[in-house]
């Protein structure tokens, strides 16, 4: 019992978080799989990282105090927005050159955030956390303060059905920085396309379905991390693959 209880303590903060994760990705990514625009949401979370990392490299300030923790988040939410901003121009300027761009933005940003740490002792370790993310290491203070952006956000998308076309890039841009900060840039982009793939053949639930195979890709890979020892961002990733797969050939041959 008492071992129980120790596996419990330990995953139900990153199980929590995983699952606020889910509710505000799922809706996002799907809408990010209608416009066609995949890699937007590696460019704008690499872009939260970059602001981030360069907060880290250049703001001197105790990395345990309340500022390192806030100025950090700040200063990816800047990078996250102006990105957004960027993107959303460009959506109507550049055409069939847009994916294309998006790309390039995202390398440009991976690329100028490694030059920010190349000659930081700790860089590769700076970049490897925002990368993989630290999902085992979000407490419950960072949870509150996330919570009630993401249900605003969440909220926002299903009640505003017919303004979604404006809130995308707004609410996008908002929610990226805060979920890097707690699950790391891969972990980001598999929330929001896997399940979005995964249920791309239903016609209704969508939303609901995605976010049940996101929130139980989290909870398996959660266990395999502490059952195996496995990093927690790779070993939810691959979960999240597998349970896509399964549930896009359950949900074909229901069709």
């Amino acid at each position: 019992m008492e071992s129980l209880l120790s596996i419990i303590s330990l995953l139900a903060p990153a199980f929590v978080a995983g699952a606020l994760i889910s509710l505000v990705h799922v809706p996002l990514g799907q809408e990010v799989l209608k416009r066609n625009i995949i890699f937007l949401d590696l460019a704008v979370a690499q872009f939260a990282a970059l602001g981030m990392i360069a907060f880290q490299t250049y703001i001197i300030v105790d990395e345990y105090s309340l500022l390192a923790g806030y100025g950090r988040l700040g200063s990816g939410l800047i990078a996250a927005i102006l990105c957004s901003i960027i993107f959303h121009f460009l959506e109507k300027k550049s055409g069939d050159y847009q994916e294309a761009l998006i790309g390039c933005a995202f390398v440009l940003a991976a690329s100028m955030g490694l030059l920010l740490v190349a000659n930081s002792p700790h860089g590769g370790e700076e970049i490897k956390d925002i990368l993989e993310g630290q999902i085992l290491w979000t407490g419950w203070s960072h949870i509150i303060f996330v919570a009630p952006i993401f249900a605003t956000i969440f909220m926002a998308w299903m009640i505003f059905k017919n303004k979604r076309s404006f809130l995308f890039y707004p609410l996008f841009a908002i929610t990226i920085p805060f979920s890097v900060s707690m699950i790391g840039v891969y972990l980001v982009f598999a929330s929001l396309i896997f399940p979005a793939l995964a249920v791309v053949k239903l016609h209704n639930y969508k939303i609901i379905i995605g976010v049940l195979v996101s929130i139980a890709s989290y909870l398996v890979g959660l266990l395999c991390s502490y059952l195996f020892d496995w990093p927690a961002g790779p070993a939810i990733i691959l979960a999240m693959a597998l349970t896509g797969i399964l549930t896009h050939l359950l949900s074909s041959r229901c069709k």
